[in-house]
């Protein structure tokens, strides 16, 4: 395909993700074609995530971003290509851990006003019954699935008395109260962790955690497309920076 075929590709992708030729943001000589060929096409293209799962990093990107009116339109996109409603919120649920609970309060509000439009109700959240004590087992059952030996490392472990006094509550309340809610499966979770990470440029959180992706069912190329897919986002030296530290990882761990 020659590189009109590839701008004009790139706006088809554009305009199913809810942003029209007539938006007045692509009035600048040129940069149309220019986001349309390389962000939506080059990138926005690639197919080594399904679609859906494709829109997961771009929703968590959005999300640290706080791009009120990008979100709105990824969050219709995302509903039309199979996110269901409970999926897309516990993305921004999730993505509190990374990026603080105001951007994620805004993003979920942006998201119930095209859900409203569309009329589409929320759904209803059972009650936590789970002790402490439970939710802390919890926790520890999925860190050990998703980390295995690796788990107690560098701040999270035990023997350090400064971040484990605030990591111990992120295995109650990450691990055995978020990673195991309904709407994302471990493999989707992980997605929005790697990308999350890549957002925030955690790269000791993103080393731990691109290999402990392929054991959620992601395949080496699938983890650094998580890394990938937020570059249109969130920017393209962020997304890079956070493959360089994937690569590094998943080549260390053969």
């Amino acid at each position: 395909m020659d590189r009109h075929g590839n701008t004009e590709a790139g706006a088809a992708r554009r305009r199913a993700l809810g942003q029209p030729d007539s938006d007045p943001g692509l009035n600048a000589p040129g940069y149309r074609a220019y986001v349309d060929e390389y962000f939506h096409n080059d990138i926005g293209g690639r197919d080594i995530l399904p679609m859906a799962d494709r829109l997961i990093p771009a929703l968590t990107a959005l999300c640290f971003r706080g791009a009120e009116k990008a979100t709105e339109r990824m969050v219709g996109a995302a509903l039309d290509n199979g996110l269901e409603v409970r999926a897309i919120l516990e993305i921004f649920i999730q993505s509190a851990l990374y990026s603080g609970i105001a951007r994620t309060e805004e993003a979920i509000e942006t998201a119930g006003r095209v859900f409203a439009a569309r009329g589409i109700a929320l759904p209803e959240d059972a009650p936590d019954t789970r002790t402490p004590e439970q939710m802390d087992a919890d926790g520890a059952a999925v860190m050990e699935k998703l980390h295995g030996a690796r788990q107690a490392g560098g701040y999270a472990s035990p023997d350090n008395p400064v971040t484990f006094s605030l990591y111990q509550g992120a295995i109650r309340h990450g691990y055995g109260q978020l990673w195991v809610r309904p709407g994302l499966d471990l493999r989707q979770r992980m997605i929005v962790a790697i990308a999350g990470f890549t957002c925030a440029g955690l790269h000791d959180s993103l080393r731990k955690f691109a290999v402990s992706a392929l054991n959620t069912g992601l395949s080496k190329d699938q983890v650094a497309e998580a890394a990938i897919q937020t570059a249109p986002w969130n920017g393209l030296p962020i997304a890079l920076t956070g493959l360089t530290v994937i690569s590094d990882a998943l080549a260390a761990a053969e």
